[in-house]
């Protein structure tokens, strides 16, 4: 009987070391895909926690200039003095200002602060051909505040502009004032947001329209991983930041995992080829070897070939399981119907807390008390393969001490002999769920005092407001400044001045009883207070107990005349309804502190009705 042909064979494990060899490179590529991914998670985090904190911090500032706006629209036209401190206030708040500054209806000049650095814009006229002339013109017409677009500086260097339409009138008459204009430079800004990120880590780059105005690390960074991110600033919509890591960076989040894994996956497909050739070239020999002894070599020669089969076999699952034991993941199978364990590796169980055949009889007798909703997940798993949607579940594992893990599960049904079998891989994704609470936390908090930030008290109010509007209930404001605290920080220093506004934070946190009340810093010095569902009366007792509590602390004020630190209080009260806004309670509590600092400080004053308000500014 002729030996047959062992070309087919010789090209079929040709073949097959093919398919194994891309099989391999495709693993490889799978885990470099995920490690890539994290590097741009961690991108992304920072990108978009350094957008909010930029945003935050310009509409912080837009906010103090519509503050004052409020103040100069209300008085018909604030006194020089008065402008003198809020101005300063604000300059003190936000060291990018290059200056604030009144332009009068005539477009000239006429008031600018500090002098000092901006002696060439004292004699500043905007006429039309002025690169921001149309936008202050949109400004004065629409009545509302306008970010500009980058430009050269009368003073030097390139800037932006805030502009801030003004209007003085009586007897309910609106005549256009001129603007309130806050001029700022760039790299104060972004130098005060690096220190948000580690630098060796990062490229920064702040761009308008495509084009660069600031840049921190290399000018080639890697665009594979760089991030951009649109900014919002009043109107304009042109600006964007853009993060990508160093290659310090990159160089401590490499892994050499997927070069091991590749290594270790085309020397398998080699054993394995490898030993299939092995088996052809016994294969062969025993046939040869067959014609010459017939059955008896013929049953040897079988048996043989099957033991080595057997050998290799359990060679290679050994090695594959070795390489799962060393996984930080935790990866089992089990029948879908009995529950019963095929497979898990150290990971699975290790992590959390139990012994193999604890873990394996909780899954098996009574999966609830290891995966809560167990049923219910399993269903779903089922429903996402037949729908062809995403099959990554974030559900909850239970630790033996009984604690709970966050779990990140991907998985994967297989029918096998009439049977379902579920392929699972977790993750402990926890530190990744912490950080997105703390960055969302962050967003919502004063570093300085640890009081809600003026964010936070934005959305509060329009959130209580809407709330209110719809029980019909009371709403009340309670806007706060510490009384000479300029001539604190002159006196005594900007660290003493720091911690007298920690101080002054714990005062008021103490002052709240109910736990919807909430106490934000309102900018520099200035606090404000929601009280939900409070009348004039409650909002009045809350005032006189932020007034004990501030006299208790009996801070030393050498430069104040009552010789301590004290606080200004403007109180109102509303019952909201469809047709006001959330702005009109805002600017009655920004009056009624503006009474108070007026009428001697120290103090508490109600809003009153322009019509019942006698009081004029001196």
């Amino acid at each position: 009987m002729p030996a047959p042909s062992v070309w087919p064979a010789r090209l079929a494990l040709a073949f097959l070391l093919l398919v194994l060899s891309g099989a391999s490179v495709l693993l490889w590529r799978q885990i470099e895909a995920v490690q890539q991914q994290r590097v741009d998670e961690r991108i992304g985090y920072q990108a978009r926690s350094l957008a909010r904190q930029l945003e935050s911090t310009l509409h912080l500032e837009v906010a103090s200039l519509e503050r004052i706006a409020r103040l100069w629209n209300s008085l018909g036209r604030l006194p020089r003095a008065s402008w003198d401190e809020e101005v300063e206030r604000a300059l003190r708040g936000f060291p990018a200002y290059k200056s604030i500054q009144w332009v009068g209806a005539d477009l000239h000049m006429r008031w600018l602060l500090p002098v000092t650095g901006n002696e060439a814009a004292l004699n500043f006229h905007l006429d039309p051909e002025h690169p921001n002339y149309p936008l202050a013109m949109e400004a004065r017409d629409s009545g509302e505040q306008r970010f500009s677009n980058s430009f050269e500086l009368v003073q030097g260097g390139r800037g932006f502009v805030l502009y801030t339409p003004l209007y003085s009138g009586q007897d309910g008459s609106k005549v256009f004032d001129g603007f309130l204009q806050g001029v700022f430079r760039v790299e104060p800004l972004m130098l005060q947001l690096l220190t948000q990120i580690d630098r060796d880590a990062f490229n920064l780059e702040l761009l308008e329209n495509g084009h660069s105005l600031f840049r921190h690390g290399a000018a080639d960074a890697d665009a594979q991983h760089s991030l951009q991110l649109g900014l919002s600033l009043l109107n304009n919509q042109g600006f964007s930041l853009r993060l990508s890591p160093t290659e310090q960076l990159l160089d401590q989040l490499d892994s050499p995992l997927p070069g091991v894994v590749l290594g270790a996956s085309l020397a398998i497909s080699l054993l394995l080829v490898a030993a299939l050739a092995l088996a052809l070239e016994n294969s062969r020999r025993a046939h040869a070897l067959q014609l010459a002894n017939r059955r008896f070599k013929l049953e040897a020669e079988r048996r043989e070939e099957t033991e080595q089969r057997l050998r290799e076999n359990r060679e290679r699952l050994q090695l594959v399981l070795d390489l799962t034991d060393s996984s930080h993941d935790g990866l089992f199978i089990f029948d879908s119907d009995s529950r019963e364990l095929l497979h898990m590796n150290q990971a699975t169980y290790a992590t959390l807390g139990y012994r193999p055949e604890q873990f394996a009889e909780l899954l098996r007798d009574d999966p609830e008390k290891l995966l809560p909703g167990f049923h219910r997940w399993l269903e779903q798993a089922r429903q996402a393969q037949r729908d062809n949607l995403s099959r990554i579940f974030q559900r909850e594992l239970i630790r033996r001490d009984g604690s709970r893990q966050p779990a990140e599960i991907n998985t994967q049904l297989v029918q096998l002999h009439d049977r379902e079998y579920l392929i699972a891989v977790s993750r402990d994704n926890s530190e990744r769920l912490q950080l997105e609470t703390q960055l969302q936390r962050l967003s919502q908090l004063d570093g300085l005092t640890g009081l809600y930030n003026r964010r936070y008290f934005d959305q509060q109010l329009q959130a209580e407001w809407r709330r209110l509007r719809r029980l019909d209930a009371p709403l009340a404001l309670l806007m706060l400044d510490i009384d000479h605290f300029k001539a604190y920080n002159d006196t005594l220093g900007h660290l003493a001045g720091d911690d007298a506004l920690r101080r002054v934070s714990a005062a008021l946190r103490e002052s709240l009883q109910r736990e919807g009340d909430t106490a934000c810093r309102y900018g520099g010095e200035e606090f404000a207070i929601i009280l939900a569902n409070t009348n004039l009366e409650g909002a009045e007792q809350v005032a006189a107990r932020v007034h004990a509590a501030i006299a208790s602390l009996d801070i030393h004020h050498p430069a104040s005349p009552f010789g301590h630190l004290t606080l200004s209080i403007g109180i109102t009260a509303v019952d909201p309804v469809s047709d006001e806004q959330p702005g009109e309670l805002l600017a009655q509590g920004d009056q009624a502190l503006y009474r108070a600092k007026h009428e001697g400080r120290n103090r508490t004053c109600q809003w009153q009705s322009p019509a019942l308000d006698l009081h004029q500014a001196p």
